[in-house]
């Protein structure tokens, strides 16, 4: 079986072969049809992340089939369809029972089983996973598969278990846009893209697109952007200024740096919010002037979108399905899993806003 496997940062990601073993009690197989190439993938080959367990089995946008189904799982069975999920969740701790199980806080993500060991061997070396979807084949606990319809394109349906759920989700469940209000979204790739939709689906009267690659600001306009600002060649908080007449409700930082979570805080208006979106380092730290919490400015973190998967997934996809949402606009080329490090250049270059790896 081959799988795409981080030993240690590097800018090459080698593809090998390895062992899965069968699915255990509350687990289940699955094939996989489609995996999305996410920017937070690569934040590992740079250091920019640290796992918590290495080796790993990279990838955690992910679409398959059920191949083969572990003691007492109830909900799907071999042949059906499935989204991945990037959250385990027990369904019996606080969290969980108040429906935000992306802060499940039983299962914290660890690179792991639920239990502390891993499906994934080379020889006698353990290989962990948190999704393992850079693999031809991956095994999780039930509660990360969310059964799909038959009629479900999977190569499509793959980049919501983390790209649009986590963009569109920031909008809606976390910073709970309202019509008419204004925003502005720095970084506009595979999840900003997703930002702006989300944007668009809440009503918001302005959606301000800021991003280095010109190419990427056409999409955003394409996704529901009303205006675009190219750092390079303006000033970004004065032109937001200029735009929205003092600053925006929400400005959503969808890259992971420190220095761009300032900005966005300075580009909102009194009473705006900053919503993070991108992950930044561990080790970074962002300077505020404490003034600005006083006049109701605040900053917000969103992890996944703040997602209940199993609810939000099928109803991302009912969207899509009726048109109110874009997926295939988001997908700007597909790759075997042998060229994901093809991918990544690609996705370094401003060439692609998600490939996708496919398993032929």
């Amino acid at each position: 079986m081959k799988s795409a496997i981080f030993y240690k940062p590097d800018p090459i990601i080698p593809v090998e072969d390895i062992e899965l073993l069968p699915p255990q009690k509350g687990e289940v197989l699955v094939k996989l049809s489609a995996a999305g190439v996410c920017h937070s993938d690569h934040h590992f080959m740079t250091g920019h992340y640290t796992p918590t367990r290495a080796p790993f089995v990279m990838g955690h946008e992910g679409a398959g089939i059920i191949s083969e189904i572990g003691q007492d799982v109830k909900g799907v069975k071999p042949g059906d369809k499935v989204i991945l999920s990037m959250d385990s969740m027990c369904g019996k701790c606080m969290n969980c029972i108040l429906g935000k199980p992306t802060m499940c806080l039983t299962y914290p993500r660890t690179f792991a089983m639920p239990d502390g060991t891993t499906r994934f061997r080379k020889g006698k070396q353990e290989i962990y996973h948190m999704v393992g979807t850079f693999s031809e084949y991956t095994v999780v606990p039930e509660d990360q598969v969310i059964l799909v319809p038959d009629n479900t394109p999977l190569d499509k349906a793959c980049i919501i278990g983390c790209a649009v759920i986590t963009g569109v989700g920031a909008v809606i469940n976390r910073a709970k846009v309202k019509v008419g209000e204004t925003t502005a979204v720095f970084g506009c790739g595979g999840v900003g893209l997703n930002v702006i939709q989300g944007c668009n689906l809440a009503g918001a009267r302005q959606i301000i697109a800021i991003d280095n690659f010109d190419s990427k600001l056409k999409s955003a306009c394409e996704m529901g952007a009303t205006h675009t600002i190219n750092p390079t060649k303006e000033n970004v908080i004065e032109k937001i200024m200029d735009i929205t007449s003092g600053g925006v409700d929400y400005a959503f930082e969808v890259v992971g740096s420190a220095k761009l979570i300032e900005l966005a805080f300075s580009a909102i208006k009194r009473g705006g919010s900053t919503i993070i979106v991108g992950v930044p380092s561990a080790k970074s730290k962002i300077s505020i002037d404490a003034m600005d919490l006083l006049v109701d400015k605040a900053i917000i973190g969103s992890f996944h979108g703040n997602a209940n998967p199993k609810f939000d997934f099928l109803w991302i996809l009912d969207l899509y399905h009726s048109g109110k949402l874009k997926l295939d606009q988001l997908i700007t080329g597909y790759r075997p899993l042998n060229e994901i490090n093809q991918a990544f250049d690609d996705l370094l270059n401003g060439k692609a806003i998600r490939t996708i790896l496919t398993f032929d």
